[in-house]
């Protein structure tokens, strides 16, 4: 318990309400007003569940919020706490509900013993600001921040946030403390690039976190033709100002230019601009741009990596044919590495390409083995090298592999969700409902996370709410998943007429537009007297050569077909074994 109503005492914390701070071994943690008036109210109520209502009423009484307000609260303090999202040992999420303080309270030490500092090991390069006055140029302020990103993330020593998570802090008036210590880094890098005429003028100001002071600040003005020089010298600066000790190779690829051609960078720089953006017509624009960079440069291999890069999403995503993208994507992967043989990314994607489209599982694993061992920093390598594991039904080690994605890209919401669903093809529900939920705790409005919570939700049997997390999702995205989803959902709890209405609808949207033959035997699957449908579009989704094929062995929907000789067939013409082993 408390001591008093004013201290607090849990794990390596005391938290002094009279005094409204919060410490850890004897030293401050950072904590904006809000987030420990949020820490105090749950710490209050130890052991019991906070309303999110309550909650909200009680930090903003004469505001207006929205629970995405409180959602962030509560993520900056789990960050705060160092809290397991698996195991959470002092806020636990009550799903539709609230929060619930859980940790064992103690008596307060009268002593508390000064951490040792370890020095800036970890960094996070916030979205530097366009104040130029063409929103165009954004492409020119993000490509700085992702170069000096990039750059900084191949020092093994220091611990750089990834582009998903750091860009959720885009914009003016970003505290940078506030974005550090819910990062849970040492240092962040702030700036602003503004373009007058053919001149670039950047800010680049790097702060400590833990006492806000400024570590290094300078102005550059430049002629728009020496960005490269730029970037160099700003690159530089960082790892000189945080004493780190690099070694001769350290130093090189510190600073290694992909091409020499200002034309070609630019248009590289808008070609990651749309990419990061992940809709389906920015990632057919990134095409045209890292396109126009090789007519450039065509010697520049990260602008092949970037075609590898949006064809493979556009295919994952089902905006064609995989018969007509992979093939596109995976020469461009290969150029690539052709061109550069120490491309993480580029064995990320030829990686992810092998396995969905050439069903070739061990050169899979050896192109994701090597593109972790290339670039260890880029989360996405671990996400997609957790996701082959876990198709081979090897759970435990997938997500350690998806953990570490998260922990490298904390914010991603796709590895987050895609860690959920990890749970939900291991047959561990609530695992998977769990995860979800804090998923959704960071974007409520992200429609595979929905879709994945109301799979799980439907083989609890809980079928009210997994038509309403089906039908959230659906809301926010009608696209040929959400529809399959909703179609499967109701046919399995014998609401046929309902389920016949999503297949037609699914039928006819596929007469438009590229619909997975696959997603079409998922509603099918739902019926359970519809086995020879149900293989029928399986088998049109091999001859397609459907990425989502190669989850049939984990994937729960189609368990009634594992006696199946017709399925059997099919598991070894795909690749796998009769056991579902490859």
């Amino acid at each position: 318990m408390g001591l008093g109503d004013n201290l607090f005492q849990f794990g390596a914390f005391r938290l002094d309400a009279g005094e409204r701070v919060l410490l850890r071994d004897g030293r401050l943690v950072p904590l904006p007003a809000k987030v420990l008036s949020t820490l105090l109210l749950l710490v209050r109520n130890n052991g019991h569940v906070v309303e999110k209502d309550v909650l909200m009423n009680e930090v903003w009484p004469d505001e207006y919020v929205e629970e995405g307000n409180l959602a962030q609260h509560i993520f900056m303090l789990r960050r705060a706490l160092g809290e397991s999202t698996e195991n959470p040992r002092y806020i636990e999420t009550v799903p539709r509900r609230g929060y619930r303080f859980v940790a064992k309270m103690i008596e307060p030490q009268k002593e508390a013993h000064e951490a040792h500092d370890e020095g800036i090991n970890s960094l996070a390069v916030l979205p530097f600001i366009n104040a130029s006055n063409d929103p165009n140029m954004e492409y020119l302020s993000d490509g700085i921040t992702e170069s000096i990103m990039n750059s900084l993330s191949r020092l093994p020593q220091l611990k750089v946030m990834a582009r998903s998570t750091v860009f959720r802090y885009k914009g003016a008036g970003i505290d940078p403390r506030e974005a550090g210590h819910s990062l849970g880094v040492r240092a962040v890098i702030m700036g602003i690039v503004q373009q007058l005429g053919e001149q670039l003028v950047i800010s680049a100001e790097l702060v400590d976190v833990e006492d806000g002071s400024l570590i290094w600040g300078e102005q550059y003005h430049r002629k728009s033709s020496d960005i490269f020089s730029l970037q160099d010298e700003l690159t530089w600066e960082i790892p000189e100002k945080l004493r780190l000790r690099l070694t001769g190779e350290q130093k090189e690829k510190l600073t290694k230019r992909f091409t020499e051609n200002r034309e070609a960078y630019e248009f590289y720089l808008k070609g990651r601009y749309a990419w990061g953006r992940r809709g389906i017509e920015d990632l057919k624009k990134g095409v045209e741009y890292f396109q126009q960079a090789i007519a450039e440069d065509p010697n520049y291999s990260l602008a092949h990596a970037g075609i590898a890069d949006c064809l493979v999403l556009l295919g994952l995503f089902g905006a064609y044919s995989p018969r007509e993208i992979m093939p596109q994507a995976k020469a461009a992967a290969m150029k690539a590495i052709q061109l550069d043989g120490s491309l993480g990314e580029a064995y990320a994607s030829l990686g992810q390409i092998k396995l969905i489209y050439d069903w070739d599982w061990s050169a899979a694993g050896a192109d994701f083995k090597q593109a972790v061992s290339l670039k260890p920093t880029y989360p996405t390598a671990h996400q997609w090298h957790g996701e082959y594991l876990v198709s081979m039904g090897l759970f435990d080690q997938g997500v350690v592999e998806l953990k570490r994605a998260r922990d490298l890209d904390p914010l991603s919401l796709i590895i987050n969700t895609n860690l959920g669903l990890n749970f939900y093809f291991a047959r561990r529900y609530d695992l998977g409902i769990e995860q979800l939920n804090r998923a959704l705790e960071l974007e409520p409005n992200f429609f595979r996370a929905h879709l994945h919570l109301g799979m799980c939700y439907e083989r609890k049997l809980m079928y009210r709410e997994a038509i309403a997390e089906l039908e959230k999702a659906r809301s926010i995205s009608e696209n040929s998943w959400t529809l399959a989803g909703l179609g499967h959902c109701h046919a399995s709890f014998g609401a046929r007429a309902e389920a016949e209405r999503f297949l037609d609808e699914l039928l006819e949207l596929s007469r438009r537009q590229f619909v997975s033959c696959a997603t079409i035997a998922v509603v099918y699957a739902g019926f359970g007297d519809r086995l020879d449908q149900t293989m029928e579009w399986l088998e049109k989704a091999y001859e397609e050569r459907s990425g989502l094929l190669i989850w049939l062995t984990v994937w729960p929907i189609f368990d009634q077909l594992r006696s199946d000789l017709r399925f059997v067939r099919l598991l070894r013409r795909i690749g796998f074994t009769t056991d579902g082993e490859r």
